[in-house]
């Protein structure tokens, strides 16, 4: 999505996953309150998101929540294709408005991140792509994420991971699910690592207490990342074990 493919295949030992709203980066509802701004531009119906839960949801997902509960008479596929082209304008809006703040121990943590040959690091996400990278772009980040998973590339948040594997052997990096770590706010972030066999992250800097989160039994749960030595230790005891194979 935003760095260029290597010039030689490089074999990484780990993938790191990053989930963006709530564990990266704050925005004051930025994209809540521009996918209203496009659901009312496409069919006359203010606040429509007001009453969805979206933590840890994907976009297109959110967006059914909204077709259904307002009874758009569309074909689903042509009205989310007309909301998306919406959202797209009224996103760079909002965000432009916003105080956009990054979370505790960010960027530091990604730049110590980014040092290191043996890692990869890339998003997955419920945002659309392009949302992402608007996101991401906005917060002065972009840059230090090869590529990644999003919500348009599935509605299920748990069939996302597969995606960006695929996305990072095509830039000449090996991973497997095994050796991927997924770092995200809430319990479906630990959910979607665990459909796939890959360890979780649990960063209490969204919408869940830290207690919600243990209680889903991450491989890690951490408060925040402002100390980033937990992190660190617990990745770089996973690269010891797999250098052990």
């Amino acid at each position: 999505m935003i760095l260029s493919p290597p010039d030689a295949m490089l074999f990484a030992m780990l993938c790191i996953l990053w989930d963006i709203d709530g564990t990266l980066m704050s925005s004051q509802g930025a994209g809540t309150k521009a996918m209203n701004d496009a659901f009312l531009a496409c069919f006359g119906v203010a606040n429509a998101f007001d009453a969805v839960a979206m933590s840890g949801c994907t976009d297109p997902w959110i967006f059914r929540q909204g077709f259904e509960r307002h009874g758009i008479a569309e074909p689903f596929p042509a009205a989310m294709e007309k909301f998306d082209r919406e959202y797209r304008k009224a996103l760079p809006a909002r965000l432009a408005a916003a105080k956009i703040t990054l979370k505790p121990g960010l960027p530091a943590i990604l730049e110590t991140l980014s040092n290191r040959d043996e890692l990869g690091s890339g998003l997955l996400t419920g945002n659309f792509e392009h949302g992402a990278e608007t996101k991401l772009k906005a917060a002065g980040i972009h840059h230090f994420f090869a590529t990644g998973a999003y919500g348009s590339d599935d509605e299920d948040r748990n069939k996302l991971l597969p995606h960006a594997l695929r996305r990072f052997r095509g830039l000449g990096r090996q991973f497997h699910a095994d050796r991927t770590v997924v770092i995200g706010d809430t319990t479906r972030d630990v959910a979607c690592a665990r459909a796939h066999g890959a360890k979780a992250v649990a960063v209490a800097t969204g919408g869940h207490r830290i207690e919600e989160l243990r209680a889903c039994s991450p491989d890690l749960a951490l408060q925040s990342l402002a100390d980033p030595a937990p992190l660190i230790g617990f990745l770089e005891k996973l690269m010891g074990e797999a250098a052990r194979v």
